[in-house]
């Protein structure tokens, strides 16, 4: 199951869309509707920002951040939006309201009933992918990889090469310069990092 499958599975449980339904006031199946297309927009945005030196170091300082441990939906519950609401501006920059605008179309929710559900789910991702990265399997000190000038374009080829290799081949061939967003190449490179 890829990253992306499992953050689903969790974030759209009942209990957890309850828990966002309450606090945003959409229904259960906008919420889901949210989720469902915000997770892969998020996933992209946090690769092509770890894929910086600077971006790497400000996703690893925020992993350490954010280290909750309860259910995804008392992690809801207990959110900090504001705090949420930070991490989206440096996730997602400039580009915010386009995202934000297109979600709420998507998922029938009023912009500020998305920035609310979003400014919830943001730090319950990061805490999602510190617990993720920690229980990645370390293959970290590759000679195709190196990480000492941070992560750049040859750091992920050699890392999506290193996964082909570990499947046989057997992963569908993508052209050089797309990476996957189901997030195995974010998590892929958060274990590299540590």
């Amino acid at each position: 199951m890829s990253l992306l499958e499992t953050l689903l599975k969790s974030m759209t449980s009942s209990s957890s869309l309850d828990t966002m339904s309450r606090r945003t006031g959409g229904s259960n199946d906008q919420m889901a509707a949210l989720i469902t297309a915000a997770l892969p927009i998020l996933l992209r945005a946090l690769t092509e920002n770890a894929s910086t030196k600077s971006g790497a170091a400000s996703l690893q300082q925020a992993l350490t951040q954010h280290t909750e441990t309860g259910s995804v939906a008392e992690q809801f519950e207990t959110a900090d939006v504001d705090d949420g609401a930070k991490i989206l501006q440096h996730i997602l920059g400039g580009n915010s309201s386009s995202v934000m605008n297109g979600l709420s179309r998507q998922s029938g929710l009023s912009n500020d009933q998305v920035g609310s559900a979003l400014g919830a789910l943001a730090p319950v991702l990061l805490s999602s992918l510190s617990a993720a990265s920690n229980q990645a399997p370390a293959q970290r000190q590759r000679p195709a990889i190196d990480l000492s000038d941070g992560i750049d374009a040859s750091d992920i080829m050699g890392f999506m090469q290193m996964m082909s290799q570990a499947q046989g081949g057997a992963q569908q061939r993508r052209p050089q310069n797309q990476a996957s967003f189901d997030g195995s190449d974010l998590l892929g490179l958060l274990s590299m990092m540590k």
